[in-house]
């Protein structure tokens, strides 16, 4: 809004994508909404059906899952800034992600909605390789924020995961029948103790 910037939007619920399309932003700025169910083998389509490709000003990745498959798919644009929603549940002195289930869903993959996503480590893991740098993560402890190498300069330093991580202070875990349970800390993570995990470094599954 603030660059009157154009863009795309895609959520798999419709109920969100039609409180986009029906709200004053939407008529205001160049933006185009779909609903559609984001996977690996789909998103590179996804966005070149737009007429989407190449330079991009800001990629962020939001899915509740397979964040860091998407991500390590996408190579029909290539973002200065991608903002990746981690998992801080995870912790960073593992580089793990859920294992690819093309149809995952947070819920019903574990009822404590805990178990998604990829840790920070991982996530870095895989900006390195697509050549970005990790700047850190936002104060909520939710998103982590990568520049493209070619953009750096000497306002925008490189972090280490040490420096960078921000533990989440959300308390969405629910138990088995939906209710919160407004658990916090290492208690998170003892909810998803023994659940299986994919270490991006080894290649292999590994448990939580």
């Amino acid at each position: 809004m603030k660059d009157n910037w154009s863009g795309l939007v895609m959520d798999a619920s419709k109920k969100n994508i039609k409180r986009i399309i029906h709200s004053e932003y939407f008529w205001k700025f160049q933006l185009i909404a779909r609903c559609a169910f984001i996977t690996a083998e789909n998103i590179n389509q996804l966005i070149s059906d737009e007429g989407i490709q190449g330079d991009l000003g800001l990629l962020h990745v939001d899915l509740d899952g397979n964040d860091y498959w998407v991500w390590k798919a996408i190579d029909i644009v290539t973002p200065v800034i991608a903002i990746i929603e981690y998992n801080s549940v995870f912790g960073i002195d593992r580089p793990i992600t859920i294992p690819y289930e093309e149809k995952f869903q947070r819920t019903k993959a574990h009822f404590s909605n805990l178990y998604f996503g990829a840790s920070l480590g991982a996530l870095q893991h895989l900006a390195n390789q697509k050549g970005y740098a990790f700047i850190g993560c936002n104060s909520a402890g939710n998103n982590a924020y990568f520049v493209r190498r070619d953009k750096l300069n000497a306002n925008i330093r490189e972090l280490s995961l040490k420096e960078g991580y921000v533990l989440s202070r959300f308390r969405e875990s629910r138990d088995k029948n939906g209710n919160l349970t407004h658990i916090t800390g290492e208690d998170r993570l003892k909810t998803i103790r023994g659940m299986p995990v994919f270490n991006v470094e080894s290649n292999q599954i590994e448990q939580l």
